[in-house]
């Protein structure tokens, strides 16, 4: 993170390199993150957790939807990128 006032002092070189270091870092810490996550599920399923997986998400989405038609047009951008993701 930097400031607008840091980042405009480095060089587009400089900048350049940092938004592919950055980039490189968020992608090894999402690989990291997912081996953690499978290695969650394996031990709660070791201890006897039961986890259900959820094919179809119509139902649910179906009982917030007066939640999402009163705040869904204030945050529509965040929420498209949340559906995309």
């Amino acid at each position: 993170m930097f400031s607008k006032r840091a980042w405009s002092t480095l060089a587009a070189d400089d900048q350049a390199l940092i938004r592919t270091l950055a980039r490189e870092a968020q992608m090894e810490e999402r690989g990291l993150w997912n081996t953690y996550e499978q290695q969650a599920m394996e031990k709660a399923k070791a201890v006897g957790c039961e986890i259900i997986e959820i094919a179809d998400k119509t139902p649910f989405q179906n009982a917030v939807k007066p939640v999402w038609d009163k705040y869904g047009p204030k945050y529509q951008d965040m929420i498209g990128r949340i559906q995309s993701a």
